[in-house]
């Protein structure tokens, strides 16, 4: 599982796809997931710093995850796809894996399913026999339903996006019966820290490999208008709180701060 930030030029795109190919290969196991930050798909070539300068004080775009899905077995399929968000976690414990790696066990708080879609196996054939092939998705964006497949959480409507700061946790469950999972935090800026991760008690998740320092942190989100400082609206009239002098004289203190007799 791997993280791919959004490029600033659609040139930069042919430049890093050597390393794509590199970081998505499909790992040995009973199948994997992959979450990563879409790239642009239009014509424009600013990224998310330049549409903030563009429309300053505007909302930036909700961030959008991609999920590439892959299986070992032949004849699998994607059974069912789950989205848990967190608001806060905390690394509890750290283990070396080998000389270059090191696990971590976060204990998430919250643990709320936001979004959650299962095959449709009423249409014809079943994801197990005839047209099982539609099942098998190779790749899922975050609040679109694929074709054959039926969303059952929410029930009406589509997902809350996915917000700056949280933590999520992507399940992805495969007819054969093996899971994978992604644990996801959203940074400021929109893009995505992501680690492959398994389930332990309660909403703690193993984490590998080598998380960074600040991914339990809290994000700083930055203000819409950082160049306008309305004072309190509690503060009194004047500089420095204190009040002006009536209209038409002089405050009576001298420079020297001492009183006038």
């Amino acid at each position: 599982m791997r993280i791919f930030s959004r490029a600033r030029l659609r040139e930069r795109r042919w430049l890093l796809w050597p390393m794509m190919m590199l970081l998505t290969v499909t790992l040995a196991g009973q199948g994997c997931s992959y979450v990563k930050s879409l790239w642009s798909s239009g014509d424009d070539t600013a990224d998310l710093d330049d549409a903030a300068t563009a429309n300053e004080g505007e909302p930036l775009p909700p961030p959008v995850a991609n999920v590439a899905v892959s299986y070992k077995r032949p004849g699998d399929a994607l059974a069912r796809a789950t989205v848990i968000k967190f608001f806060g976690a905390d690394v509890i414990a750290n283990h070396p894996r080998d000389a270059a790696h090191t696990e971590s066990v976060v204990r998430f708080d919250g643990g709320v399913p936001i979004w959650a879609f299962k095959a449709d196996e009423t249409t014809f054939g079943s994801i197990t026999g005839v047209g099982a092939g539609k099942y098998a998705l190779k790749n899922i964006e975050y609040a679109k339903v694929p074709a054959h497949f039926t969303q059952v959480i929410p029930e009406e409507g589509p997902p809350e996006p996915l917000d700056r700061g949280s933590y999520y946790v992507f399940q992805i469950d495969r007819q054969s019966g093996s899971t994978s999972y992604q644990a996801v935090k959203v940074l400021a800026d929109g893009s995505l820290q992501a680690y492959n991760a398994q389930p332990r008690a309660g909403s703690s998740y193993l984490l590998c490999c080598n998380i960074a320092t600040e991914f339990p942190e809290p994000v700083v989100l930055p203000e819409a208008n950082p160049d306008e400082n309305p004072p309190p609206a509690d503060e009194p009239p004047g500089a420095n709180g204190i009040p002006p002098p009536p209209s038409g004289t002089a405050a009576d203190v001298p420079e020297t701060g001492t009183p006038l007799p």
